[in-house]
């Protein structure tokens, strides 16, 4: 400490360029540091869903959930496997330490499945699920109108999920509570046998009738038309005209059953207002600003209302941003209020302009090189790094005022000059040094701390 105040005074230029330039640093990096509310942390869990229609419990944990867990207690890195089993469900979870890539654990526990999948049924899709952080909304919309919901969800899974997906920033934008339809086939079994369908053979017919080939461009001089080859079915009148083959010839579906088309069954309902709504959920990609997203996204609520029509609102049911803005702002307050008070308990006690405007100028400048290591070694600014910041702030103020007062004692024992600072350094660096390094020792050891607090 000693040696760095004979530095600086014996090169003030280089540190007033050096200063400034950190000023200039500092000022980009708070700009350019990205916003959250809690740093991005992966999860050290999977989950593998399988969904097996129709399955007694007993049967999904004989023939999905045992080969699954079996496989998946192979890979390696993973600590613990559990299963969960219900009707036509089964649900794997693995847990493996804190440090490994999540993404790496859900490659490696894919191959795993792979590799079993001749034992497993058939038509079955295990589905490897990992999060994080990350998968936390960064906004979620509530959606209504006057238009009924069947309308509204077409209008907003056409209209708006494609803008939001489309917003810079933004990995997913998932939209829930839009009114579904199915196509219901009731055989009649009397029919089945008169015409001698067989009706395994049905889907069978489905597959090879409901696929669309690209099959080229035919160019014109006017336009350019893509051509392909097969049909998709579009209603439940397309369907019912489906040819089946019977014992003496082809067969008319609609012949042998009632092909109906009709609303899902409701799972759950989203009501703002007391009217029917549909909810989106926004999530971002990791390298992603959360408060710009959510700025972005805001921007674009006014022109998504009008294309929607016929009263539509967007009503936000969760925002991450004024969280984090005003974590950002009671920091800033915080500091400015710690910089006041220090800079009046100087004046207060020493009586002097100048070693209060040297208090003045250090704890911005403290804080500017704590954002600058912030950018550089890839960090947030978040409710952690937020406190952190609040801390160092506190520590900075402390040591100024120490330094600064025994300064000014020697001076008043006739002592001025580079020999009044460089003596009065000397005395206190012991103190300053220990009371700052108390400070880390405190903090220190949570950075050593194993599992999720450690990894937060």
């Amino acid at each position: 400490m000693l040696r760095l105040t004979k530095i600086s005074l014996a090169h003030r230029t280089v540190v007033l360029l050096l200063s400034l330039l950190t000023i200039a640093l500092g000022v980009y990096a708070a700009g350019a540091l990205k916003q959250e509310l809690i740093p991005s942390i992966d999860l050290p869990r999977g989950s593998v869903l399988t969904i097996y229609p129709g399955a007694a419990p007993d049967v999904v944990e004989a023939q999905i959930s045992k080969p699954i867990e079996t496989a998946v207690k192979t890979v390696t890195g993973v600590t613990s496997v559990t299963s969960k089993s219900s009707s036509g469900v089964s649900q794997v979870t693995a847990t493996w330490d804190y440090g490994l890539v999540a993404d790496d654990m859900a490659n490696k526990i894919r191959s795993a499945i792979d590799s079993i999948s001749a034992t497993l049924p058939a038509n079955v899709d295990p589905n490897v699920i990992t999060g994080g952080t990350d998968d936390i909304p960064v906004i979620v919309l509530a959606i209504y109108s006057n238009d009924d919901l069947t309308t509204l969800s077409n209008k907003v899974t056409d209209i708006v999920a494609p803008a939001l997906k489309s917003t810079p920033g933004v990995r997913d934008a998932a939209v829930s509570g839009q009114q579904k339809h199915e196509i219901v086939i009731t055989y009649n079994q009397s029919r089945i046998k008169e015409y001698g369908v067989d009706p395994t053979l049905i889907g069978q017919f489905f597959a090879a009738n409901s696929t669309a080939i690209p099959s080229g461009t035919v160019r014109t001089d006017t336009a350019n038309f893509d051509v392909q080859t097969g049909t998709t079915f579009s209603s439940a009148d397309d369907i019912s005209t489906l040819m089946l083959q019977g014992t003496d010839g082809p067969v008319l579906l609609s012949d042998v059953a009632t092909v109906k088309e009709q609303p899902v069954e409701t799972t759950s309902i989203s009501r703002v207002n007391g009217q029917t709504a549909l909810a989106s959920t926004v999530t971002k990609s990791p390298d992603a600003n959360t408060v710009t997203v959510s700025h972005l996204i805001d921007k674009q609520l006014e022109g998504l209302r009008s294309q929607l029509g016929n009263g539509a609102e967007f009503a936000v049911v969760f925002d991450q941003a004024p969280y984090i803005e005003d974590s950002i702002r009671d920091l800033s307050v915080e500091g400015a209020i710690g910089l006041a008070m220090a800079i009046l308990v100087i004046l207060l006690f020493l009586g002097s302009i100048r070693p209060t405007l040297i208090t003045a100028i250090s704890i911005p400048l403290s804080l500017l090189i704590a954002l600058i290591g912030l950018y550089v070694g890839g960090y947030t600014l978040n409710i952690l790094t937020l406190g952190a910041l609040t801390v160092a702030i506190g520590r900075v103020v402390d040591d100024s005022i120490v330094v600064i007062e025994n300064i000014k004692r020697h001076q008043g024992y006739g002592e001025f000059g580079r020999k009044s600072i460089t003596n009065a350094v000397r005395e206190v660096a012991g103190a300053v040094t220990s009371s700052t390094l108390t400070t880390v020792a405190v903090f220190l050891p949570i950075g050593l701390v194993g599992g999720q607090a450690g990894a937060i």
